[in-house]
């Protein structure tokens, strides 16, 4: 029995869930899995789940398609627009279904030996798909209708910040938004159900830092990022972040966290120190034999 950690039933908007519902009835006949991603899940995690309110509503909805072949993937999109609610558009991973547009990603064995994936038929455009396959594992299910039920897989929030830094990375300097997306979660994150952790089992790491809750769960987040990584998501995200931290850096992820966020440049020491933070909670974990 899957555990559903939050149910959301009434609370979110009924053209979502039904795009949902539709969506979810393809995928479970095609047995293709599938789960939320990007500001989306952040949002029914944080504003939902937890009453934290985030700095900006998102307009669409992402997914992340668990497929193994184009060929499987072009079915998947068929079998949406026979239904009649679902409509193409000019971007390859959109559809429209309704007033919602929802971008679907696809990830698993359709990637390369790098984790990367090219559209067809140009194969003109790349994406790196590094961190997805450990975010849909470690993924939590909400509960998003009752009637008609909907249980719905998200990306958990450290699964979140691992997808947001490599689109960064990836995409600088277009991807501002995933910079903003970061050090909200990392600010958030000891209030999105942390506390007790902090309190108990991880006590020590509060009392290291002086029981700066918002520090404690910068590192605490780092850590949980790194559990979950496998070889080449740890390698490439301690890459990020020591290029990020180190004496020598353009801070170009701060300057973007700033400039998103319309952050004066008092604040720069103070998300130094929580990506500081961040980073150190992922070398503790992620060097490891």
């Amino acid at each position: 029995m899957t555990s559903i950690l939050f149910n959301l039933s009434g609370k979110i908007e009924k053209p979502i869930v039904e795009a949902l519902c539709l969506f979810k009835g393809i995928t479970d006949s095609l047995g293709i899995p599938f789960f939320v991603i990007g500001a989306f899940s952040r949002d029914l995690i944080l504003k939902h789940g937890y009453g934290i309110e985030p700095r900006r509503k998102t307009g669409d909805i992402d997914l992340g398609v668990e497929v193994a072949s184009w060929e499987q993937f072009k079915t998947l999109c068929k079998s949406l627009t026979a239904t009649g609610q679902f409509c193409l558009t000019p971007d390859k991973q959109r559809l429209r279904c309704g007033t919602i547009l929802i971008d679907i990603l696809p990830f698993g064995p359709i990637a390369d030996r790098d984790k990367k994936i090219s559209w067809p038929p140009e194969h003109e455009i790349i994406m790196s798909m590094v961190g997805f396959e450990e975010a849909y594992k470690y993924s939590i299910t909400f509960r998003l209708s009752s009637d008609p039920e909907l249980d719905i897989k998200l990306a958990s929030l450290f699964g979140l910040a691992i997808m947001k830094l490599i689109s960064w990375n990836e995409k600088y300097p277009n991807r501002k938004r995933d910079a903003e997306d970061l050090l909200f979660i990392m600010n958030k994150y000891e209030e999105a159900g942390n506390t007790d952790r902090l309190y108990e089992e991880d006590l020590p790491l509060l009392q290291e830092e002086g029981f700066d809750t918002t520090l404690a769960g910068a590192r605490l987040l780092g850590r949980d990022m790194a559990k979950i990584s496998d070889q080449k998501t740890l390698l490439i995200v301690k890459e990020i972040l020591d290029d990020e931290t180190k004496e020598t850096s353009q801070y170009k992820l701060i300057s973007d966290m700033m400039r998103e966020a319309c952050m004066s440049d008092a604040r720069f020491g103070g998300i130094l120190a929580l990506l500081t933070k961040l980073r150190e909670g992922f070398a503790e974990v992620g060097e490891r034999p």
